[in-house]
């Protein structure tokens, strides 16, 4: 079975030292509720997010473009969660998301890449509630907050990181319950040929008496 069937596939690792994992999922738990209301203005959000990061005004085309995306079903509540977490310092001043935002050619182009890629990856894999609500939920967006912003949470290693967050991915959960369901038909289909055969090699036997 493949390990990696959701959309992160192409994640390796990622800089040490970013964010610890337990300072993320306890401020999701703390989000303000109108986070995530459908009448948030998430695109609003991530251009304040932006000067407060280091000064960067986005230009109209990036913004129009993230109001394209924010029309999809389920993604406002996330960009805003995102933007939520970055905005701690003990999350956008971590050693990891520094070195992270060095490559990504500053801090307002790694914040965007993970606005991207977070709303890509989870909108609609859960209710939009139980970001903030539900434990396992608020780590699932936690570590995928981490992978998509090329970090890994503080003290783990790559594997460690990798395995946990294939516990709690919605995505590898469900495509492990399809391959599941998947096998098992094939066995009943197996057992029913295989049963069938011995029915009519049976039959076989008897009419030769």
């Amino acid at each position: 079975m493949d390990r990696r069937p959701d959309d992160l596939e192409r994640v390796r690792g990622g800089e040490p030292d970013g964010p610890a994992l337990a300072t993320l999922v306890h401020r999701l738990a703390l989000a303000p509720p109108d986070l995530v209301e459908p009448t948030v203005s998430a695109s609003a959000l991530v251009a304040d997010v932006a000067v407060s990061l280091d000064g960067t005004v986005l230009d109209r085309r990036v913004l129009r473009a993230l109001d394209t995306d924010l029309k999809t079903a389920h993604r406002a509540p996330l960009v805003g969660l995102v933007c939520w977490l970055v905005l701690d310092p003990a999350v956008h001043e971590a050693p990891g998301v520094r070195a992270a935002a060095a490559g990504a050619g500053g801090r307002t182009g790694w914040f965007l890449r993970v606005v991207e890629g977070v709303q890509r990856v989870l909108a609609g894999q859960r209710p939009d509630r139980e970001w903030v609500q539900d434990d396992v939920a608020r780590e699932e967006l936690a570590r995928a907050f981490c992978r998509l912003g090329g970090v890994l949470p503080a003290g783990e290693r790559a594997e460690t990181a990798d395995d946990r967050w294939l516990a709690v991915s919605s995505a590898y959960q469900r495509k492990v319950a399809q391959s599941m369901a998947v096998e098992v038909a094939r066995a009943e289909e197996l057992a029913r040929a295989l049963a069938e055969q011995r029915a009519k090699e049976a039959a076989a036997q008897y009419a030769n008496y």
